[in-house]
């Protein structure tokens, strides 16, 4: 029987490389929260690359096994991100078993992938009908598809307005009737979440979090953020690093 822990150290031996595992998980990360966020277009700019040079690593001896044994390992863990972010479980769970089935039964390492992929569009457009699914309007549609698509921009209800060719009075108060809360309060909590799930899965510095997501300053940052959640985003990282899909299966219920 094989000595696990001996088996384990030796591994991480011969690997070496720790600096580009991490940048390699910190992309699989960004991966899949684009898919959660219902991100279409980023997704299809992601997907031009998808498997290119992609090193796998070793969980069969037989090349097509060992792709599918990764092509399973991701339905499973976008399923989860998608939980995440209000995806109904028995949905989730059911379409990562359809698939899963797909990848068990084909032939060929571009099959998995395309069959990956296909995975990784049907989530990403399930996840944008959740969202619309809330409300009525086109105009609130297409303004909500604009605020996860610049969610990076300096986004004011002037900026959005504008983009749509509307009176920024007018947006407002049709987004207000149509979702419960104003836009400006949408717009900061979408930029959180998206910083919460940052926090949680990558080592990125807050300072680089309230960069890419836009905000003026990082002071300002850690002040939107204090005051959406109640934290830091120190407190925060502190607390839920690495626990929302690892250990978090309780309150969401077990497959």
């Amino acid at each position: 029987m094989m000595n696990i822990e001996k088996e384990l150290a030796r591994r991480l031996m011969d690997e070496g490389n720790a600096e580009g595992r991490l940048e390699g998980y910190n992309r699989e990360i960004n991966f899949y929260e684009t898919v959660a966020s219902g991100n279409s277009r980023a997704l299809e700019e992601r997907l031009k690359s998808f498997g290119a040079n992609q090193v796998l690593g070793k969980l069969s001896s037989n090349a097509l096994q060992n792709r599918k044994y990764h092509a399973v390992i991701l339905a499973a863990l976008v399923s989860r991100f998608c939980i995440e972010q209000g995806m109904e479980i028995s949905v989730a769970y059911t379409l990562s078993d359809i698939y899963i089935e797909l990848i068990d039964n084909a032939s060929s390492g571009e099959e998995v992938r395309q069959l990956q992929m296909d995975l990784l569009r049907h989530y990403c457009r399930k996840m944008n009908e959740l969202t619309k699914s809330k409300v009525v309007s086109r105009h609130i549609v297409v303004a909500i598809d604009y605020i996860r698509s610049h969610i990076q921009d300096n986004l004011t209800v002037e900026s959005i307005a504008d983009s749509l060719s509307l009176n920024s009075s007018y947006l407002s108060k049709l987004f207000k009737q149509e979702m419960g809360i104003t836009l400006s309060r949408y717009i900061r909590d979408q930029k959180i979440t998206v910083a919460c799930n940052m926090l949680r899965h990558l080592d990125e510095s807050s300072l680089t979090v309230a960069n890419y997501l836009g905000f003026s300053s990082q002071s300002h940052f850690i002040q939107v953020f204090k005051k959406t959640t109640g934290m830091t985003p120190e407190e925060y990282r502190r607390k839920n690093y690495h626990q929302s899909w690892m250990n978090g299966d309780s309150d969401k219920g077990e497959k």
